[in-house]
């Protein structure tokens, strides 16, 4: 036995008792499986949420939205439920990116830049739902409860202008949500693994979204915006869908191209 070989296994080991490790660059199965169930879980989650998110008045309404947002019983739950699936879509985007950032060329760096932009939209979307599911709810339940004008237009004021930092937020969280999908897209589109319509699914759909940040930071929550806002979302979810359902059969051994 040579010196290397006797530093690799000192007398008294066996190979066989040594545990495996993973070689740099090989697929590691627990976490592409953990990444892509707790992607889709995340991407299931945002169904019910939505439904429950009172969605009557007009969002650009405030008065109207601020009557409807007073009565709902499950404002906060709903947000806190929202901002937890979108937590887990961010894990399973990172699985995705740290996959996508092996690949050699501009794909491995279009997934390290994916992965990073990933985790700056967890944190946006934690302040925008902070403020939406906590602080404006406050704010328009003191407004519902004034028992004065004076109070009654003081309080609407400070929810307005709550109201305001929520729309700047949800702006910017989609042009990070925009830019991560278009950067994870094009690492997809242009490298090898996964198949490569995802790729161009998930680039028109983080264009879509970077123009719906434009629209919403110039108009609010207006229709123009959720004009633009649909389509991405579309565009979105099959990529989300198409990707955590390639990295599962990738941990499984599954060529997905």
């Amino acid at each position: 036995m040579t010196t290397s070989e006797l530093s690799a296994h000192p007398v008294g080991t066996s190979t066989a008792d040594t545990a495996p490790t993973w070689p740099s660059g090989a697929p590691q199965p627990a976490l592409l499986r953990l990444g892509a169930v707790l992607g889709g879980v995340g991407v299931l989650m945002q169904i019910p949420m939505e439904m429950l998110h009172p969605h009557h008045a007009p969002p650009n309404d405030s008065t109207a939205a601020f009557r409807e947002y007073a009565e709902s019983q499950h404002w906060t739950s709903v947000h806190i439920g929202q901002w937890a699936g979108m937590l887990l879509i961010v894990f399973g985007l990172l699985a995705l990116a740290r996959g996508l950032a092996r690949e050699r060329g501009v794909a491995g760096g279009l997934g390290l830049l994916g992965g990073v932009t990933a985790v700056l939209v967890a944190g946006v979307f934690t302040v925008q739902m902070a403020v939406d599911g906590v602080a404006l709810k406050a704010a328009i339940d003191t407004w519902a409860g004034s028992t004065s004008a004076t109070e009654h237009v003081a309080a609407f004021q400070v929810a307005d202008g709550i109201r305001s930092v929520e729309k700047a937020l949800s702006a910017f969280f989609h042009l990070l949500n925009g830019t991560t999908f278009l950067l994870l897209g094009l690492s997809v589109a242009v490298g090898r693994y996964c198949p490569r319509w995802l790729g161009v699914c998930g680039a028109l759909a983080g264009i879509g979204f970077m123009v719906a940040g434009v629209v919403t930071a110039d108009t609010g929550f207006s229709g123009e915006a959720d004009s633009v806002v649909l389509p991405a979302t579309v565009l979105g979810t099959v990529f989300l869908i198409g990707v955590f359902v390639s990295i599962w059969r990738r941990a499984s051994g599954v060529r997905t191209r």
